[in-house]
């Protein structure tokens, strides 16, 4: 399995190095410094069409115009990450802010709208597997319950969770063990506003492995599996990208090749047990 895979915030590390993320995805790291920069990116790797389908109604022939969304010709990839969708969204709203004042114009949140938004409708209709990591920020309400939601600026925020299959949250249960398991939270309840799962099929609070939505949307026949997970730093939404991949404890228990940093040189050592 190939994963495309965007770091924009340095999370990678929690995966391990360079060498160990090309062994672990098939392909090189993705690290865009700007919006403008991963746009130029993803639309090198993918390309979009346009064209019409006619399907029967009963005796009446309805005509629809269909946007496809493949990769380009010598691209391999079963899946896209962005790590995190939140930090793509704050590096166009720092575009949009005004260098002097630092702060951004009235008309300038409608457009941050309209380009979240048609970023999200277009990596909705790439094909297999796409998962969004996302921030979370505490929102206080009238009543004075506090509930969780996406860390974007603007109104996107509210109606993430439709471009998604699933909207699982991170969150974390002490086991009788004393050992912390990390978990999602699958169903909406008033703290986890955006969580849903289409395919009914998963449990309410289950472990974060990626094997569990994917087996799920292939029982359900989705085309591919849209994933957002919510959470905060550290709660276990950069680490379970691991489990993208089947198996992923024997697959990175050979050895492997480590780089080292040392006096500003890079050097490369074996190591004879290396894992995830």
């Amino acid at each position: 399995m190939k994963v495309l895979y965007f770091d924009l915030e340095h999370g990678s590390q929690t995966l391990g190095g360079p060498q160990l993320l090309k062994k672990l995805f098939g392909h090189h790291m993705l690290a865009p410094i700007s919006w403008d920069a991963f746009m130029k990116v993803i639309t090198s790797l993918y390309t979009h069409s346009t064209s019409m389908v006619t399907k029967k109604i009963g005796p009446v022939e309805v005509k629809e115009e269909t946007n496809s969304i493949q990769l380009r010709d010598g691209v391999e990839a079963d899946a896209l990450v962005i790590d995190t969708f939140s930090e793509l969204s704050k590096k166009f709203q720092r575009s949009l802010v005004n260098k002097k004042t630092g702060v951004m114009k009235l008309q300038d949140w409608g457009v941050l709208k309209h380009r979240i938004d048609g970023l999200l409708d277009y990596i909705s209709r790439i094909p297999g597997i796409v998962v969004c990591n996302c921030h979370a920020k505490v929102q206080t309400m009238d009543d004075g319950q506090n509930k969780l939601i996406p860390y974007i600026d603007g109104s996107s925020k509210e109606d993430i969770a439709k471009w998604f299959d699933f909207v699982f949250y991170t969150t974390a249960r002490l086991l009788p063990t004393g050992e912390t398991e990390y978990c999602w939270v699958t169903s909406r309840t008033e703290k986890y506003d955006h969580a849903k799962d289409r395919t009914q099929l998963l449990p309410r609070i289950m472990p974060q492995d990626y094997q569990l939505p994917i087996e799920a949307a292939k029982a359900k026949s989705f085309e591919g599996c849209k994933i957002l997970v919510i959470g905060s730093p550290g709660s276990g939404k950069t680490f379970a990208l691991r489990t993208l991949i089947p198996n992923v404890e024997s697959a990175l228990s050979t050895k492997e090749v480590v780089q080292e940093h040392t006096n500003g040189a890079i050097t490369e050592t074996e190591t004879s047990e290396v894992t995830a």
